[in-house]
């Protein structure tokens, strides 16, 4: 197993095969083929929720934790930069979230949705690394103790934001 930064319990490692042949009865498909765009579409849709899910847990934590810090006599979500950066968090987890929704449909009702899988999967990888980022800003340095899950959450928004590579539309 390789040693990653996030994700402990999705162990990866390198595999390698050579003069291998697989016959047609143990092909993905069988002798039609497996529908590869199709699965990538619901895989991406998979990973960008998860990384919603990820993103709202660190926007679920990094509010109240505001709330009752206390810094220089009153508490750090009163101060304008936290304020503003929680509200963006916000905003941004509202729109992923939107975007993961709309391709989410387009699948179940059987269309095309490539364009959107792949545009709500990019937008999540990049505003969940965003969000996380924004997370252990709000807690300042108890953004990088154990203690808080926010640094947990931040490794695996960096591991889960490039499982698929980032590939253009």
């Amino acid at each position: 197993p390789e040693k990653n930064l996030g994700l402990r319990a999705l162990p990866t490692s390198t595999l390698t095969f050579e003069r291998v042949r697989v016959g047609t009865d143990d092909r993905l498909g069988g002798a039609a083929g497996c529908n590869v765009p199709r699965l990538l579409n619901h895989s991406r849709v998979a990973l960008a929720a998860l990384l919603n899910g990820l993103s709202r847990a660190v926007l679920d934590y990094c509010v109240p934790y505001a709330k009752e810090r206390v810094a220089f006599g009153e508490p750090i979500a009163r101060k304008q930069s936290i304020a503003f950066r929680l509200a963006e968090m916000q905003m941004e987890v509202e729109s992923m979230r939107w975007m993961i929704w709309k391709a989410a449909s387009q699948l179940e009702r059987g269309l095309d949705a490539t364009r959107s899988t792949h545009l709500a999967r990019t937008y999540a990888g990049e505003k969940a690394m965003w969000i996380a980022d924004n997370g252990v800003q709000v807690l300042g340095g108890h953004g990088f103790i154990r203690e808080h899950p926010v640094e947990l959450w931040y490794r695996n928004a960096r591991t889960l934001s490039i499982l698929e590579g980032m590939a253009s539309v």
